[in-house]
């Protein structure tokens, strides 16, 4: 399957001429909330990916940011700025998510963390089973 990216052909993603400031237009914010709400995640890596090394002329030894575009939804000025923000949005974006069940696979009560205690949910522990239920099983095995 091959996927075109939704920014193909859009404007707002290059930097326009004489323009300062091109990354407060209503066409470069814009082209940045479609970089993220509308691109495939595998689009939107290997987008990042490729723009922390855009910058590249021929027989360049090190490789240079992007710079005048919106790549990945960061506006690119072909800084080391621009290159740690990319860099955070791959590895954000790199790392799979944990696919945590959302009821206990033991007594099916609904999940939540630590961290967000809800009324009537039970605390996750590990293994998709809630904290009663892994002590339960530990005091069994």
């Amino acid at each position: 399957m091959n996927e075109q990216p939704p920014c193909l052909g859009l404007p707002g993603f290059l930097e326009p001429k004489d323009t300062s400031g091109w990354q407060v237009l209503p066409a470069t914010i814009a082209a940045q909330a479609l970089c993220r709400d509308s691109c495939p995640r595998d689009l939107f890596l290997d987008c990042a990916r490729s723009a922390l090394s855009a910058g590249n002329s021929v027989g360049d030894d090190q490789d240079r940011v992007a710079d005048g575009v919106v790549m990945a939804g960061i506006v690119c000025r072909g800084d080391a700025l621009t290159g740690k923000a990319l860099r955070r949005v791959i590895k954000q974006y790199a790392e799979t998510p944990a696919n945590r069940p959302r009821h206990c696979l033991n007594c099916h009560k609904p999940m939540t963390t630590r961290r967000r205690k809800l009324l009537g949910h039970v605390i996750h522990e590990s293994g998709g089973l809630c904290t009663r239920c892994r002590r339960a099983e530990q005091r069994s095995a």
